[in-house]
């Protein structure tokens, strides 16, 4: 935290506008009652840290039967131990969510064991923050974004969904973040697309399976500080939410099952952006982070 009282008051005006809208019109389908979440069967992936493992812990608070997804047994299992030492009920279960291979033997198993998933919230994800220039001549890199942030979450929406469709009930969360809304943010090009993909698929999960009863949200997410960013340099000092604040989205998202919850800021500038993409994109360039040394 700063010292400098303009600095601080600063962060603070900048964490608000990252926060979503009070107003329930912005956030809440019409007419939607709370989703009581006990007893549901929650998978949320990337659970060993930052958003996932504050999330998880959330929804194991709420009464929820937690399925916690990650590559790091052993985080997983500390997780899955203040779970169920609270009074929740979690489970670990190890995967690499870049092997599609592994994704679907981690379904079957899913569906073996628990009848299948009431809630997917899909919140593993890569970052990658890189000129484009750069990226692109460093296709491994981008071959792995997209693997992680928009094929492996579409791998566990084609093995789950067809239980929910078929019980007539299910969500599906996805994490993005509020650089979809930018679209021209600098140094984010692979990543911002990675994460638009997956939040166009969102959107038409929602409007073809909810005559089904199965819904989905996405998850604009601002700066969150977490693990992920921690070796960025360019990012410390920033104002961002916690992952607990971040987790309680999650929550929010699963209790009320909101098309979308995203930041004021993120709002404004979209429309700004439908009224002068010009301006928008100067703002974006005036405001850009240059490149660090890592």
């Amino acid at each position: 935290m700063s010292r400098s009282p303009m600095r601080r008051l600063t962060d603070q005006i900048t964490l608000a506008t990252m926060r979503p809208p009070v107003a329930a019109q912005l956030m809440h389908r019409p007419g939607t009652k709370p989703v009581d979440l006990a007893g549901k069967r929650v998978l949320v992936t990337g659970a060993s840290s930052g958003i996932g493992e504050a999330g998880a812990e959330q929804f194991g608070a709420a009464g929820a039967t937690v399925i916690a997804v990650a590559r790091r047994q052993e985080n997983l299992d500390a997780l899955v131990q203040r779970i169920t030492a609270a009074g929740g009920t979690a489970h670990a279960i190890a995967c690499d969510l870049s092997d599609l291979a592994a994704i679907d033997a981690l379904v079957k198993d899913v569906d073996e064991r628990f009848g299948g998933v009431d809630i997917l919230v899909n919140n593993a994800g890569r970052s990658i923050r890189r000129p484009l220039a750069e990226s692109l001549e460093r296709w491994h890199d981008v071959e792995r974004t997209m693997q992680l942030n928009y094929y492996s979450p579409l791998r566990l929406i084609r093995g789950f969904a067809p239980g929910m469709r078929e019980r007539g009930d299910g969500h599906i969360i996805n994490v993005a973040t509020w650089g979809v809304f930018t679209d021209s943010s600098p140094l984010f090009g692979v990543y911002n697309g990675s994460k638009s993909a997956l939040s166009a698929v969102s959107r038409v999960i929602d409007s073809e399976w909810a005559r089904y009863g199965v819904q989905s949200t996405t998850l604009y997410y601002p700066l969150v500080k977490t693990p992920m960013i921690a070796p960025t340099a360019a990012f410390q000092g920033k104002p961002g939410l916690t992952a607990q604040e971040a987790g309680a989205w999650m929550i929010d998202a699963a209790r009320y099952r909101p098309i979308r919850i995203a930041p004021r800021l993120a709002l404004a500038f979209r429309a700004l952006d439908n009224l002068n993409a010009g301006w928008a994109t100067a703002i974006v360039k005036r405001n850009r982070i240059e490149p660090v040394d890592e």
